[in-house]
């Protein structure tokens, strides 16, 4: 048992050490009490991170963890798959006969297997096979005609024909090569490979380059006309993704109308990019939430709805009840207001039917929005409902603005050819290299909108290149 203080002066002196020892421990617990309030925000943050996918972030598909399987809400019928009975069939129409490149007659037997002869009738079953043919280069020399002047004695030497270079390759050869890698995607390894194994024809990787160098050459005044064109538009449609150039970080942007398509590799994600493109665009901008965006003002602007409903998606998960409230509410107004768009495109209410029902959807979303700013901030919702009321109007142009369309699935469809070729080729190591990449998807995009044939607008890029002349882009606009 401790001994018990003798005198007055040995008790407060325990006293003083008793309060010493409690104003520690006081500071202890209020350190480990914040620590703990650190670590309960680090987790709440990992939580959400681990429960990112493509519903509730800008995650690809591809980086989902939990697969989710998506139920079309149709119930199982017990049939088979495939063709039912009755069903209409398909079948592709035969050529006419003297469209074919060779008949051959099969002829039947003088008898039957019974022993019995056959008699003809002069009636032929038709059947026609499409196969393709042993493919092989055509390769021609060019005898050029030496001479010498019999007046000033200098040598003369004939020219070459229009549209034929020094090279190795033709036009048509040098556009099918730059095909194959932007528009196929093979690596310059399986490009050689091919035109080995199905061509016969031997190239050097150098060789393979340096064909992209003078393709990147005959793009260059084609592909400078595009943004002109693309800015004589109603409205465009804008993205950026991450591009590794020699192992630094920049930014391949997609500015696209829907009749024309323009990509720039740019070492910069900010708002420099947008001033020296689009800073003389006047009409209607539809991009994501990304705060470079802001350089325009919200009446210019129509924000992604696809976005925002992830935006939400993510709301209606949080623990925080209220905030899940909110987020689950803002989903079935997005619902509603997606549900009359669709009846307005498929023309079964006009526009004026459109903003009289959509406006106590706005009116809703607003209020909403509005709670939402009034929450906790580290529950990390309030930034989002105050960046959404702060750029309120640009979520409803489309309600107004004929040629607007409420989410930026254009921009992300044309730059998802561009995400795959990086995901097979990293990066580019040069200038040139990035120039190739933006301008050869800039052709093909165009291209693909105009319902032409990149490779044929390719083709007549490389004869007049050949030929010193430029290609306009008004080729294919027509």
């Amino acid at each position: 048992m401790e001994k018990l203080p003798d005198t007055i002066e040995e008790c407060h002196k325990i006293i003083r050490l008793l309060q010493v020892a409690l104003s520690d421990l006081s500071k202890q617990v209020e350190t480990l009490s914040k620590r703990v309030e650190t670590l309960e925000a680090e987790n709440r943050d990992l939580k959400e991170r681990l429960n990112g996918n493509t519903s509730n972030s800008s995650l690809p598909p591809s980086k989902d963890i939990k697969k989710k399987r998506r139920s079309n809400g149709r119930k199982p019928s017990g049939k088979q798959s495939g063709g039912q009975p009755g069903h209409k069939g398909y079948y592709r129409e035969l050529l006419a006969s003297e469209a074919v490149d060779s008949i051959e007659e099969c002829v039947l037997p003088k008898q039957c297997v019974c022993g019995g002869e056959i008699g003809i009738t002069g009636e032929y079953l038709r059947h026609q096979v499409y196969e393709l043919p042993k493919l092989k280069l055509q390769v021609t020399e060019y005898q050029l005609e030496k001479g010498c002047c019999e007046n000033c004695r200098t040598n003369q030497i004939a020219s070459l024909p229009e549209g034929i270079s020094w090279g190795i390759t033709g036009p048509r050869l040098t556009s099918f090569m730059s095909e194959l890698v932007t528009k196929y995607g093979l690596s310059r390894r399986e490009q050689q490979r091919f035109l080995k194994e199905q061509l016969d024809f031997e190239l050097s990787l150098g060789t393979v380059f340096n064909k992209q160098k003078v393709v990147n050459a005959a793009l260059e005044a084609p592909v400078s006309e595009l943004l002109p064109i693309v800015k004589e538009s109603n409205s465009v449609y804008v993205d950026e993704t991450g591009h590794n150039h020699d192992g630094k970080s920049q930014w391949l942007w997609g500015i696209v109308s829907m009749t024309a398509g323009y990509f720039s590799i740019e070492a910069s994600r900010g708002k420099k990019v947008l001033k020296d493109m689009l800073s003389d665009f006047k009409n209607t901008i539809i991009s994501d939430r990304y705060s470079a965006y802001e350089y325009f003002d919200s009446i210019q602007r129509q924000l992604c709805w696809a976005h925002v409903k992830r935006d939400f998606t993510k709301l209606s998960e949080k623990e925080d009840k209220t905030i899940a409230r909110i987020g689950k509410e803002l989903l079935e107004n997005e619902g509603e207001l997606f549900k009359i768009w669709h009846e307005f495109k498929s023309e079964q209410i006009s526009r004026e039917e459109l903003l009289k029902k959509a406006k106590p959807i706005r009116q809703r979303v607003g209020e909403l929005l509005e709670q939402g700013s009034y929450t906790a901030p580290e529950l990390k919702a309030s930034r989002m409902c105050k960046n959404l009321l702060k750029n309120f109007y640009a979520l409803w142009t489309f309600l107004e603005t004929e040629g607007v369309e409420p989410t930026n699935n254009h921009a992300e469809r044309s730059l998802r050819p561009l995400v795959i070729w990086r995901k097979k080729y990293f990066c580019t190591r040069s200038d040139y290299g990035s120039e190739y990449v933006a301008r050869s998807a800039s052709i093909q995009a165009t291209c693909k909108l105009q319902g032409k044939s990149s490779f044929n607008f390719l083709c007549e890029a490389m004869h007049n290149h050949f030929s010193g002349k430029q290609t306009s882009i008004l080729s294919i606009m027509a």
